[in-house]
């Protein structure tokens, strides 16, 4: 965190971050998966639950940023 901010603001600022990239990261994983499995209901599910998987990692790197650990386990 920077020394300028309050801890509440920075983690608010990282919220709003983390919300805004998963909308983009929705709107354009929905937009490339239709657009290449438009016709095939299989591979649009399967397409899903692995971009359902994939967002856990930045999403935990911008968790661990949130609450100041630099690894899981770090107190």
């Amino acid at each position: 965190m920077s020394k300028g901010t309050s801890p509440k603001f920075s983690k608010l600022l990282w919220l709003l971050f983390m919300i805004a990239m998963m909308v983009i990261y929705l709107l354009v994983i929905s937009r490339l998966i239709d657009a290449f499995f438009a016709g095939n209901i299989t591979l649009e599910i399967i397409s899903y639950s692995i971009a359902g998987i994939i967002w856990i990692f930045p999403a935990k790197w911008i968790m661990f940023k949130i609450n100041g650990t630099d690894q899981p386990g770090n107190k």
